[in-house]
C-alpha cells in the first residue's frame, strides 16, 4: 500500500515538472518585437508626452541616469521591460541610441512571479 502511494505521488510530482518545464521552454521561443524604445518612467507618468520624437532629448536622459528602458510594441501599445539576453550590463547603455525611434529586437519573453520581461539578443533601426 505504502510504495502504491509513493508511486502515485512521484508521478504526480513527474508530470508537475514536466508540464512545468514544457511551459518554460514555450516561453523562452526566439521573437522579435517591433516598436519604440523608451524610458519607463516618461511613458507610465506622461511626463513630456513619454514618446516620440519630442521626447527624445529627456528620454536620453532619464536612460543615462538609469531608468528602465523598454519597447513600445507597435502592433498591440503593450510594453516590454527589455533586458540583455546575455552579460551583467542592462540594456540602458546599448539602446540609449535609440531613444524615440523604432527599433526591431530580437530576443526571447520571459516571464516569472507576474513579472514579464524582453530579454533581447539583437537590435536593428526598422526600416
Amino acid at each position: 500500500m505504502k510504495t502504491t502511494k509513493r508511486f502515485l505521488a512521484l508521478a504526480v510530482v513527474s508530470l508537475t515538472l514536466v508540464g512545468s518545464l514544457a511551459a518554460q521552454e514555450k516561453a523562452m521561443k526566439e521573437a522579435a518585437i517591433k516598436g519604440e524604445i523608451i524610458d519607463t518612467k516618461c511613458y507610465l507618468t506622461g511626463m513630456m508626452g513619454g514618446k516620440g520624437e519630442e521626447h527624445k532629448d529627456c528620454a536620453i536622459a532619464c536612460m543615462k541616469g538609469g531608468l528602465p528602458v523598454a519597447i513600445l510594441e507597435e502592433k498591440t501599445g503593450k510594453v516590454y521591460v527589455v533586458v540583455p539576453a546575455k552579460g551583467q550590463k542592462g540594456a540602458n547603455e546599448a539602446l540609449v541610441q535609440y531613444a524615440a525611434e523604432t527599433v526591431t529586437l530580437k530576443g526571447m519573453f520571459v516571464e516569472k512571479g507576474g513579472t514579464k520581461v524582453f530579454a533581447y539578443n539583437s537590435v536593428e533601426a526598422a526600416k
